[in-house]
């Protein structure tokens, strides 16, 4: 038996043609897209949309808080750093003038160059030869008075004086002419300089020889004089008596003055007893004068130390800094230069930094080229110079020329610090521009600081910090307050109050 179809009602609409399953999934899809979109939608739209008292609200402050940092341990120094340039000490330039003469020739001539005896950077010591000019030395002597003149036999002054203190303390002069009297002690002492040093010693030259010989001559013709009439049988080479010697007169005046022809200086006439009496006494006083010209001439005679022989330093051993000539060179610029007083170190202060330095204050100079470091102390702080300003200063006047910044100092203004090395400085760092630290107070050793920030006074003048604790409590510790340097603060506890390193302080809110 067949089962009928049952026939399609209205509450069922037929399926259309071709619709499956699929196609009715995806439009549940799409629905539920649009229903997202929308919900997002509203809900960025809340966002924009606040009420007064919300944005009253979020623009209020964060809660307060409190800044902290840690009580350390470690060594303070208050320090100012600067530059500085080493200089030479006082330059002298060594050009020898005129040859001089000695017993190895009458001298004169152009001046060359015949020998150099040291080299650039050479350390030069008292009584050390430089160079030869023409096969004379040139001699390096400690003095504070340069050499100005030649000085000579028969000559004083304190240049003279200065050279006897050198050549005495050389082991040359054991004394006997007066200070500052160029004697006869003083040329043998001279004499010996220069045989040590291998030269025949310089001389006056002929035209003091010369007055020698001219007066030795008259003095030989004087006692030649007083022999002759010494020799007289009137007189039988004795002097005559008082008995035989008759009162003189007056003389018979001639021309100018002079005695009358055929009459001596007695009044008595020539060639009798009593008249050769007179001639004689007259020729022994004629031999006397003599005598003393000859004195006279030889001591201005003799070894002399001219001024092209010798360079004065006022400090040694110094240092040859340039040598600008060669062997056979005219002589026509400086043969050498020599540098004495050791080295300047000058530094250049921020005039800020100047009321903070004070002479007596350690320092430390490192020299970055070498990485040497060394010890000293400050000298001396001067006035504030502007460099282009009048004479220099800051405070107008002066010389009329603008004055030339000193080296390292640029243009700005600054305060000239002068550094003293606890040792004397090395030649080599001559130039070099180095970094100066002037410590102007360190703590001895480790001690607690904490930041300057973290400090509080009081009305009643005492000082204290805020400690932090873990569990956010506070407890007030008072201190005393040492050197500051690089932000921290040296702190002491004070009696029965105890601060440990890595306690939190309030440094701020």
């Amino acid at each position: 038996m067949e089962t009928p179809e049952p026939e399609a009602t209205a509450a069922e609409p037929a399926t259309p043609a071709g619709s499956t399953p699929r196609r009715r999934r995806r439009l549940i899809v799409v629905i539920a897209l649009v229903a997202a979109v929308t919900a997002g939608g509203g809900m960025w739209a809340a966002t924009l949309i606040r009420s007064p008292e919300q944005a009253a609200a979020d623009a209020k402050a964060p809660p307060a808080s409190v800044l902290t940092a840690p009580v350390v341990q470690r060594v303070l120094s208050n320090t100012t750093v600067l530059r500085g340039v080493f200089t030479a000490g006082q330059s002298f330039p060594v050009q020898p003038g005129a040859v001089s003469a000695s017993a190895g020739g009458p001298g004169g001539g152009t001046p060359i160059v015949t020998a150099l005896k040291v080299n650039s950077g050479d350390a030069v010591d008292s009584g050390q030869v430089l160079a030869e000019v023409s096969g004379r030395p040139v001699i390096a002597l400690p003095g504070s008075t340069p050499a100005y003149r030649d000085m000579a036999p028969g000559e004083s002054g304190g240049d003279i004086g200065q050279l006897q203190d050198v050549l005495r303390d050389m082991g040359y002069y054991p004394g006997g002419d007066d200070k500052g009297y160029f004697g006869a002690a003083t040329k043998a002492a001279v004499a010996r300089l220069y045989q040590k040093l291998g030269y025949p010693a310089a001389t006056t030259g002929d035209q003091t020889a010369t007055a020698v010989r001219t007066a030795q001559q008259a003095v030989d013709q004087a006692k030649q004089a007083v022999r002759d009439l010494e020799s007289q049988p009137a007189h039988g080479g004795g002097e005559p008596t008082a008995a035989a010697t008759p009162a003189t007169t007056a003389p018979a005046a001639g021309k100018n003055g002079a005695p009358a022809p055929g009459t001596t200086g007695t009044g008595a006439p020539a060639g009798g007893t009593t008249g050769g009496a007179a001639a004689l006494a007259r020729a022994r006083a004629d031999l006397t004068a003599k005598q003393q010209d000859l004195a006279r001439a030889q001591a201005k005679d003799g070894p002399q130390l001219p001024a092209a022989e010798v360079v004065f330093l006022p400090a040694l051993p110094a240092r040859v800094g340039a040598v600008g000539a060669r062997v056979g060179d005219k002589v026509t610029a400086p043969v050498l230069t020599l540098t004495a007083g050791g080295l300047n170190l000058t530094g250049h202060l921020l005039p800020g930094d100047a009321p903070l330095v004070k002479p007596g204050m350690d320092v430390t100079v490192l020299s970055e080229t070498t990485g040497v470091q060394l010890a000293a102390k400050v000298g001396s702080v001067g006035a504030l110079v502007t460099p282009g300003s009048p004479g220099g200063g800051g405070g107008g006047g002066g010389a009329a020329s603008a004055a030339p910044a000193a080296p390292g100092a640029g243009t700005d203004p600054y305060v000239p610090l002068v550094v003293t090395p606890d040792a004397p400085w090395d030649p080599a760092l001559e130039g070099q521009d180095v970094r100066i630290t002037v410590v102007a107070a360190s703590t001895q050793g480790e001690v607690l600081a904490v930041p300057s920030s973290a400090i509080s006074s009081g009305v009643d003048g005492r000082t204290s910090v805020s400690v932090a604790g873990t569990d956010g409590t506070r407890r007030t510790v008072e201190v005393t307050a040492g050197v500051a340097a690089d932000g921290f603060v040296e702190v002491k506890p004070a009696a029965g109050a105890e601060l440990k390193p890595g306690e939190q302080v309030v440094v701020g809110r």
